[in-house]
């Protein structure tokens, strides 16, 4: 039996095999013998990037039989079969759907041609095997939420709040009346004073107004502000973001957002939330969405 890998060293795996074998023929060469069936890897993929798979492949073909076309007088015909494309108008469709133009043009026209690079993974990427992404500035949309407020010692946040989410899923979010995404939670932490050990923690769901608040649930506003964004991608159920996924999390997301301090100022002390389609969950992978408030900084 294959040993499973996680999804870090598993699109690692993928991406270099694209990169070292660019003329396969089809997408099936690359997938073989991962621990993982190709439908999983589709999603996985799309998750990670943002673009499908077979469309990644063809773009970084296409990218690489740019240098023969402009660099050697190559038959169109010698390049496409060199690039996996058994017929060269195949070849040439595919070509002028990526740039536009065709391979003959191309060679005439003298324009210059934006590729698409190769995609990287990189260590500060990998979370116990998983993935966390970012930084992406994200403007956010006022909105309300509704759920059950819990007061959380910091130094046990990575614990309690996984749990206080659990809870809220299973016991709590029946009681939430009209929800707009009946699928997707909310976690919203709020910090009342930054002199506090404590924050308030809000297992919640969206919700269209806050007129109508059940006994014991609580309701708060998010507001219309500009957002640094995170993904993280886990080999794992939603509900199994554990106190060291989590832990390991948040610290990849104190690194690469210090990363980016030239150009933002982080303003997580304020509040910040995050955001689990539940829906999402493929059977095999878990995505979650992380976002906090920032100030950007004059240049």
């Amino acid at each position: 039996m294959t040993k499973a890998i996680q999804p870090y060293q598993l699109l690692s795996e993928l991406l270099s095999r694209i990169e070292e074998n660019v003329s396969g023929t089809s997408e099936t060469e690359y997938l073989n013998d991962l621990p993982v069936s190709t439908v999983h890897l589709r999603r996985l993929f799309k998750f990670a990037f943002g673009v499908p798979l077979q469309s990644y492949i063809r773009s970084r073909k296409l990218a690489v039989s740019l240098e023969n076309l402009m660099q050697t007088d190559k038959r169109v015909l010698d390049i496409a079969i060199e690039c996996g494309y058994e017929h060269e108008q195949t070849y040439i469709r595919a070509f002028k759907r990526e740039y536009g133009i065709t391979p003959g043009e191309c060679r005439e026209s003298g324009r210059n041609i934006h590729v698409t690079p190769p995609l990287h993974l990189f260590p500060q990427n990998d979370v116990c095997g998983n993935m966390v992404y970012g930084s992406e500035l994200v403007m956010i949309p006022a909105f309300h939420v509704i759920g059950r407020r819990y007061q959380i010692e910091i130094a046990e946040a990575p614990t309690q709040a996984p749990e206080a989410a659990k809870q809220f899923w299973w016991d709590k979010r029946h009681h939430v009346p009209n929800p707009v995404e009946p699928h997707i939670y909310y976690g919203l932490t709020r910090t009342p004073d930054s002199s506090l050990r404590w924050t308030y923690y809000l297992p919640s769901m969206r919700v269209t107004d806050l007129n109508n608040i059940p006994d014991g649930l609580t309701g708060d506003t998010v507001p219309a502000t500009m957002c640094v964004g995170f993904r993280y991608i886990g080999k794992h159920h939603y509900e199994e973001i554990s106190e060291l996924r989590a832990e390991a999390l948040y610290t990849a997301i104190d690194r690469l957002a210090k990363e980016h301090n030239g150009r933002y100022e982080l303003l997580d002390s304020e509040f910040f939330f995050e955001k689990i389609d539940t829906d999402a969950y493929d059977g095999e992978y878990c995505q979650m969405e992380w976002f906090a408030p920032i100030r950007v900084k004059n240049s």
